[in-house]
Parts: C-alpha cells; structure tokens; sequence
C-alpha cells in the first residue's frame, strides 16, 4: 500500500510539472499573465517535490541510522503531512517496533543461554585454530582455577599435556586425561566438536570432571566383585572345610587318636573318596584363580591395520569349524552371515585381541540358542557412525535376556552357564578398552540380542 500511494504522489507532481510546462510553452509570447502563472505553477510544483522527496530521504536515512545503531526509540509523528507521508510514518514505527520486539527477544536469548552457561557443571571452551580463546564459562574459570584464558597455550602451566590434547583431539572425539589442579586430582572427559563461522573453525570442547562417578562406579564393581569371589571361593571351600572335618573324624576320638585297629576298610574308602572330592573342589578354585589372572593380566596388544571383510572371514570359519569338530554335525546350526560397508573398509587394531572378542560373543550366541531351529541367525556387520567411527556388530535372534542379566552381563564371573567362567564378556569389555573404544549390548526376552563395539 505505501509504496502505490507513493508511486501516486510522484505521478501527480510529475503530472502537474509536466501540465504547466505546456501552458507555458503554449501561452509564451502570446500571454504574459498565463505565461507567468505557468511558470509560477512550474517553480511551486518542483520546489514541493523536491522538499518532500528529501524529507522522504531524510526520515528514511534517519530510520536506517537508528536500525545501524541498534536504537529504537526514534519515532515518526503518523498525523502530519500528506496521507502517503502518514502512511509511511506508520510504516515505519511498525517495522521499528517489530524490530525493537526482535532485539528484546534475542537479548532474552542470549540471557537465558548465558544463564544456562553460567550454572551448568559441564565446562564448555571455545577456541580457533591459531588457540585464541573465543568463549568459556564460569566451570571452566573454577576447574582451573584461573580468572582468565585469552590462548590455550596460558593451561601448560597447569599441565602441558592438556594443552596437546585441546590442540589434536579431531571432532567427534572423546577423551580422558587425568590432571593435577592446586593439589586436586581431575579426571576430564573431554569432547570435541568444530564448526565454521565466516570462514574460521571453531573447536569446541566440553570438559567434565567425572572423578566422582568413576570412583562410586569402581566402588559399585568391587562390591559386585567381591560377593562373586566370596560366593564362588564360599562355594568351594565351605564343601572342603565340612567333609575335612568328616574325615578326621573318622580318625578321632573326641582329641585322642585312634588306634589303627579301628580303622576299617569301609573308613579307608571313604576317606580315599573324600580326598578325591576334596581334590576336585580344590582344583575348581585353582581354575578360578586362574581365570581371574587371565582376566586381569591382558597380553601387550600388537596394533594393526584390519581389513573388515577378510576378518569376518577368518571369523565365520573359525566358528563354523567348531561346529565341524563337535559331535553335532547333523544338527542344525544357526545361518552365520556378515556385511561391510563400504567392501575395503579397514580397522586399527590388534588381531588376536579382537577375533578373542568376536569368538566369546558368537560362542554365547550359539549356546543361547539351544536347539537350533532353521531361521535362527547370526550377523556380523561393520560400518561407519555418523561421527566417522568404525562400528562392529554382532546380531542374533535368539532368547534374549531380561534386564537383570543385561545389567550383569560385564561383571566378572557372572554367568549363567552351570559349566560357564563368567569371565568371556568382561573380557571383551576390557580388550574393547585397550582398544580406546567400548562395547555395549541390547537384548530383552524374545527379541534377539545385539552386541554393538565402538571404535
């Protein structure tokens, strides 16, 4: 609407200039009276155009001035001038009011973020890539213990390993670094992500002190450790202890020895099959000892470079050959099948140590299934996350697992196997994080289970 009333206004001034500009020409020489009121018509009409076209430009230059210097209080009088005048004062104040509401808006924004940034207990720094510090929160002022960080390079005094992990963690990364800040000891989760702005990469990277977390969580994994040791090493010296003290009875008097008069067949066979029980508990917790040496006392890892494809090979004929070697060839076995993506995708990582992982996850599949049936499966897959990380997963549609046997699954010892160790799974966790990545699984009764390894 205002920009027809002011195609309008110029069209009428034009027209009149251009009218009296005729008179003029026709009534010149001939009528001097019509001649000098044409021309009077003619100066009236240029002078009134030309102040109202600059006091358009001005009102317009003084809008776009405030708007330039974020100043909304300028305001246009909307009841004085022609009405295309008082339809652009109006036009104006609205759009300066929306434009005051807009900035109000954005202010309250950056309030609340600011807020949210100044009360959260995740320490959040931003940097560009010469290290000139862009932004950080309070929780990153208090973790150091600094009132100030203008470059990253200012943190070597506090550690000069952090200020290399800042500069080479790549986005999408995680990583833990322990330090020492005014004698307190900090264990930073610390998270990358980058972005661009104008043309500039930006890290970001959000710092965590999950010190507290790991001690309750090493805390809650030695009590669940401890009741398995004392519940298995109960199991087997409570058994030894009772029938020890059986068979010196058998030898006993009250304190006084027997004479070996007494000392009947029957009795000497029953102490010879007494010791051979003894024997077998015995060598029970021997075994158990050494499981718990094996979980414990890893092999150095040898890092190399895996093709995914070629692995998964290796792996279906390993498992396909126990089936082999077993006296279950007739039976039916579960479909093992794997898919990589893309075909050459590769992986940094200790052979051995992995195919270990791999052989105890499939192996606890098989055994899950009981009796095969023909559809049961089993699927090794391997691809990229969106973060780019290598993802390995193993997928079967088995039994599942209830929540409670999900939940113990990576505790040492915990089995559900009458002949089972309970120390395969807590295994493949611990080569999983030899490996700087993690192992996860999802299963629920009568849907499957699905292992998941992140690299």
């Amino acid at each position: 609407m205002i920009y027809k009333r002011f195609y309008i206004v110029v069209i009428l001034y034009l027209l009149g200039i251009i009218i009296f500009s005729l008179l003029f020409a026709f009534n010149f020489g001939k009528d001097l009276t019509y001649s000098i009121i044409s021309l009077g018509g003619i100066i009236i009409l240029t002078v009134s155009f030309g102040f109202w076209l600059n006091r358009t430009n001005k009102k317009l230059a003084f809008f776009f001035s405030s708007v330039r210097n974020e100043d909304t209080s300028l305001y246009f009088p909307e009841g004085i001038g022609f009405a295309s005048e008082k339809l652009l004062n109006q036009s104006l104040n609205d759009l300066n009011s929306k434009l005051k509401e807009a900035r109000i808006n954005i202010e309250l924004q950056e309030m609340f973020y600011k807020s949210i940034m100044d009360r959260i207990k995740t320490g959040i720094i931003s940097f560009y890539k010469n290290g000139v510090v862009e932004f950080m929160n309070p929780e990153v002022k208090r973790m150091f213990g600094l009132d100030h960080i203008s470059h990253i390079n200012k943190l070597e005094a506090i550690d000069p390993r952090l200020v290399d992990l800042f500069e080479k963690i790549e986005s999408g990364e995680q990583k833990r670094i322990n330090i020492r800040v005014n004698h307190n000891l900090l264990s930073l989760a610390v998270h990358s992500q980058s972005i661009l702005i104008q043309n500039r990469e930006i890290k970001i990277l959000t710092l965590q002190d999950i010190r507290s977390e790991l001690d309750a969580h090493e805390m809650d994994s030695w009590q669940k450790l401890i009741r398995i040791l004392n519940h298995e090493i109960m199991n087997s010296v409570a058994p030894i202890t009772s029938l020890s003290s059986t068979l010196s009875g058998f030898y006993l008097s009250g304190s006084e020895q027997r004479s070996p008069e007494l000392i009947t067949k029957k009795i000497i066979s029953d102490t010879i099959r007494g010791l051979g029980i003894i024997e077998h508990h015995g060598k029970g917790l021997i075994h158990f000892v050494e499981s718990y040496r094996s979980f414990t006392q890893l092999p150095k890892p040898e890092f190399t470079r895996l093709n995914l494809s070629e692995f998964f090979e290796r792996i279906m004929i390993l498992v396909n050959s126990g089936f082999d070697s077993d006296n279950n060839k007739n039976e039916i076995r579960p479909l093992i099948t794997s898919s990589v993506t893309p075909d050459d995708l590769t992986l940094v990582a200790d052979d051995k140590l992995l195919a270990q992982v791999f052989i105890n996850v499939v192996k606890n599949s098989i055994e899950a299934f009981g009796k095969c049936k023909e559809d049961d499966f089993i699927s090794l897959s391997a691809g990229r996350d969106q973060d780019g990380r290598v993802v390995l997963t193993i997928k079967d549609n088995g039994p599942g697992m209830d929540s409670e046997t999900l939940e113990k699954i990576f505790v040492p010892f915990f089995t559900t196997k009458e002949t089972g160790s309970g120390i395969g799974v807590s295994l493949s966790r611990q080569i999983m994080r030899i490996h700087n990545g993690n192992i996860t699984c999802d299963s629920a009764p009568g849907d499957g289970t699905t292992v998941t390894m992140h690299f």
